[in-house]
């Protein structure tokens, strides 16, 4: 190979996320499976909102980050926010961490306060088939009418919306629930 095709392929590669199979704003995936058998089928993506379902739930969410909507057979939650909501690299140049308060509302049930903190705790590339991601990792606890009902650690990219990792504390046990990524496409 040629000098300089050899450079042009590997400023190509290092570029990020570009080629057959790679993912980000203009292609999602259609699904992503998880270790522990959990499947995420990707519906849809209209700017910074996505639309995906998980079992019989579909979900709406703003960056990867804020819950917009919820539904499924036994449930439906919307979730109304007060002011702007930031996408992970406003969060960062803030400081790292952001917090957003609103209202949640299940069914034909009042509307009770939720509150969203979200920190940064590091950056990285990830590397996947043939692909590579920015990824970034952050923690997110959500409070449901003063109790925390949700505490995350996910390993995220948020171009292409795609959680290669999530660490769940479970409220009630303090048990950590992890799953990984195994399957894409």
């Amino acid at each position: 190979m040629r000098p300089a095709r050899s450079i042009a392929l590997l400023v190509a590669l290092a570029a990020g996320p570009a080629g057959a199979g790679c993912f980000g704003a203009d292609e999602m995936p259609a699904r992503a499976v998880y270790d522990h058998g959990r499947t995420v089928e990707y519906l849809s993506r209209d700017g910074d909102v996505l639309t995906y379902r998980s079992g019989d739930t579909t979900s709406k969410v703003k960056d990867g980050i804020w819950p917009l909507e919820q539904k499924s057979p036994v449930l439906a939650a919307e979730y109304r926010w007060d002011g702007l909501l930031p996408d992970l690299a406003r969060v960062r140049a803030d400081g790292g961490m952001a917090r957003a308060e609103g209202r949640m509302r299940q069914g034909g049930a009042a509307w009770v306060p939720i509150l969203a903190e979200i920190e940064i705790l590091g950056e990285d590339r990830q590397d996947w088939e043939d692909c590579r991601y920015e990824v970034v990792e952050f923690r997110r606890k959500l409070t449901v009418d003063g109790h925390l009902v949700s505490d995350s650690v996910l390993l995220f990219a948020p171009g292409a919306m795609i959680a290669f990792r999530s660490d769940t504390v479970d409220p009630i046990t303090g048990e950590i629930s992890t799953q990984s990524l195994i399957g894409l496409n």
